[in-house]
């Protein structure tokens, strides 16, 4: 990471650029019918988070709902309002561009792609689900807020994970790393026997190698 650090201060602007943790598999794995949840052990935001969370109808009942257990979320819309007030590129644009994160039910989160559109994912701003009907509903936005939704699986040999900024210690990489690595290998068979090859990566360095496979040994993806 020392060197990630200082491709990165060489660079020509003072932003605090995304790490990655870039998979290469042995076999393009199977596409998963909904984009993955990989939760990270600490949080890709250092700063207070500006939460819009997207509901299944009524709106105000979640809103009560993330009241009542003192989450803090900085707008709430409804499903229904969503559909009908954010049609227009723009409006998409000012929202996407009001909130840091966008927490989706589960519930509805299948049919959110396509009326969010490619700005947000441009944007690094995908949808990730939430349960709105778990018990601990803090717990589940703190995890929630700290995860990565991944969509890309199945379309080639390689994915790229964000994993922590430039600025984070290498404890807190590392933690980030391994985090999402073990929830990529728990969700997606046949785990660690497919993948090839792991790089650590930042918007200015190359890619610092941190493992490869010894052995190509065959093996099947089954569904």
């Amino acid at each position: 990471m020392t060197h990630c650090r200082a491709q990165d201060s060489n660079s020509m602007t003072d932003t605090d650029s995304k790490v990655m943790v870039q998979v290469a598999f042995k076999r393009v794995p199977n596409k998963t019918k909904h984009p993955l949840r990989l939760t990270l052990k600490h949080s890709m935001y250092n700063k207070d988070l500006s939460v819009c969370l997207i509901t299944k109808d009524p709106q105000r009942y979640y809103k009560d709902l993330v009241k009542t257990h003192d989450i803090d979320v900085a707008r709430v819309i409804g499903i229904g309002k969503f559909k009908k007030k954010f049609k227009e590129l723009e409006s998409k644009r000012i929202l996407c561009e009001s909130h840091d994160v966008f927490l989706v039910d589960e519930r509805v989160i299948p049919i959110v792609p396509r009326w969010f559109g490619k700005y947000f994912y441009k944007k690094g701003k995908a949808p990730i689900k939430v349960d709105l009907k778990k018990k601990d509903l803090k717990a589940e936005f703190d995890t929630a807020t700290r995860s990565y939704m991944m969509s890309n699986l199945g379309k080639g040999t390689s994915i790229s994970i964000p994993c922590g900024r430039v600025s984070y210690d290498n404890e807190q990489l590392s933690d980030n790393v391994h985090a999402a690595l073990q929830e990529l290998c728990n969700q997606v068979n046949p785990g660690w026997k497919n993948i090839k090859a792991v790089y650590l990566k930042s918007d200015a360095s190359v890619s610092l190698p941190l493992y490869t496979a010894l052995s190509n040994s065959s093996f099947k993806i089954k569904n």
